[in-house]
């Protein structure tokens, strides 16, 4: 067995054993299972926010928290076990739930909320090698954690060094990373590697420029899968990143397979020793608004967001500049973490345990929720729902603020059956390592999309701003 696999197995019999033990106790409590990919200092803050759901309700929620939530789930569902609620950090799976009938919808209480309307999902099941839908559209996941994307990281004090104001324009954007002041260029901060899956960073630049270059319409065909990858749209796409590479400082991208977006931004800074400060290792970063948690440690204490008034960390974003004579500016690439309630098997009219987790789905789509979730974050967590809060610190005022004012698009690798998103991150990892074999990877690509199942791929559409 791999270990991928005896990981998964280890982690549903946690679970399993999370809800017996709760049976057996003096004061029984009334208790959900929940799974998610968050570990660490993420968990802690979700945590958080069940044990605030647990006081107001009554109802423990037991959360486990693994990388790999695609194949833990797998397994639990074959056991005949799913969890009560999941948290995808990617829709990509979505649609084959739906399909085999193993989600409940959100009927009631979530979906007569209205200001959880702008973080519902709505999918209705698909059969047959065309993808035929076949019944109408429910709500079946909210969307609880959106992540802006579309945008580039800098120092402000580092870049007009360089004598160049942030671009405008896709030229200058180029144009800037051949920037140098003596031995230095402006580099970026690429970094491909990642626990969970590698390639996933470039993807996210593949994406960004289709959607900024070709525009909406062309987007959305490409990620319902009724655009070919090697035509001319797509491959455009991959060329206008390898030449933005190639103009930038020889061996980052080469390099980037090696290194994961945790360290690179790091790079983004000047390192601080005893006998100074030392030169920053990059310039640029192509990341979404989570890296903001990266950043923050390297950052002087003085720097830390405070309640006294605005503040201005010495770092801000500028967004991806529109590519070629068309205005795209007021579309943005996000990403979603969505939480979803799984059917029990054995019950095909009901789910387990139905009503407290309705309750939690209910709550998790709240302003209440969200409110615990930016505390815990220090205002990281950033909603689709309703109007933005207060924010003190301006960089995380300007991100809510993008998202509220923009034609939000989801990450195209995330619409993609799993097979396809996966066989995309590893063709930018060989794009990166051999760019002239570009011809032979679209072919391969297109292949896949071909012979895949046509009723997995999501066909969400960009939401314009409410």
């Amino acid at each position: 067995m791999k270990r991928s696999a005896r990981m998964a197995v280890a982690t549903v019999t946690v679970l399993l054993a999370g809800v017996a033990l709760g049976g057996c106790s003096a004061e029984p409590t009334a208790e959900l299972t929940v799974f998610g990919s968050w570990t660490g200092v993420e968990e802690a803050a979700f945590t958080a926010v069940l044990d605030d759901f647990q006081q107001r309700h009554g109802i423990r929620a037991r959360y486990q928290g693994h990388r790999d939530v695609s194949q833990v789930l797998q397994v639990a569902i074959e056991r005949g076990r799913p969890p009560d609620v999941a948290v995808l950090p990617r829709v990509n799976d979505l649609q084959r739930y739906v399909n085999a009938g193993q989600l409940a919808s959100l009927e009631g209480a979530v979906t007569t909320d209205p200001g959880a309307a702008a973080q519902l999902i709505k999918l209705a099941p698909k059969v047959g090698p065309n993808g035929t839908r076949n019944g109408r559209d429910l709500a079946y996941a909210v969307a609880i954690a959106t992540h802006l994307k579309s945008v580039v990281w800098y120092d402000p004090t580092e870049l007009k060094k360089f004598g160049q104001d942030p671009p405008a324009t896709w030229d200058e954007l180029v144009s800037l990373t051949q920037r140098r002041i003596g031995a230095q260029q402006v580099r970026w901060c690429l970094a491909m590697s990642s626990q969970s899956v590698s390639g996933w960073p470039g993807t996210d630049w593949i994406e960004d420029i289709l959607l900024h270059q070709s525009g909406q319409a062309f987007y959305e065909q490409w990620t319902r899968g009724d655009l070919r990858w090697d035509s001319p749209q797509v491959k455009e796409s991959w060329e206008t990143w390898g030449t933005l590479l190639r103009a930038s400082s020889e061996g980052t991208a080469r390099a980037s397979l090696y290194t994961t977006f945790q360290t690179a931004a790091k790079g983004l800074f000047p390192r601080r020793t005893d006998a100074g400060s030392t030169a920053p290792r990059c310039h640029l970063d192509h990341q979404g608004s989570f890296a903001v948690r990266e950043y923050r440690p390297h950052l002087p204490a003085t720097s830390s967001p405070t309640t006294t008034g605005p503040t201005a960390p010495p770092f801000t974003f500028f967004p991806t500049p529109s590519i070629g004579a068309a205005d795209t500016s007021a579309l943005r690439e996000v990403s979603d973490d969505v939480a979803v309630m799984f059917r029990d098997p054995k019950e095909p009219k009901g789910t387990r345990d139905s009503e407290r987790a309705r309750k939690l789905m209910t709550y998790l789509a709240s302003e209440e929720a969200q409110t615990v979730w930016r505390q815990q974050t220090q205002d990281l967590a950033f909603s689709r729902r309703g109007q933005a809060p207060e924010y003190q610190d301006e960089v995380l005022a300007a991100v809510a603020q993008r998202l509220r004012t923009g034609t939000l698009c989801w990450d195209a690798s995330d619409l993609m059956p799993a097979t396809m998103a996966t066989a995309f991150e590893r063709a930018v990892l060989v794009y990166l390592e051999a760019p002239e074999r570009l011809d032979g990877l679209l072919a391969e690509l297109d292949k896949i999309r071909e012979t895949g199942h046509k009723a997995e791929w999501l066909d969400l559409t960009c939401v314009p701003p409410a």
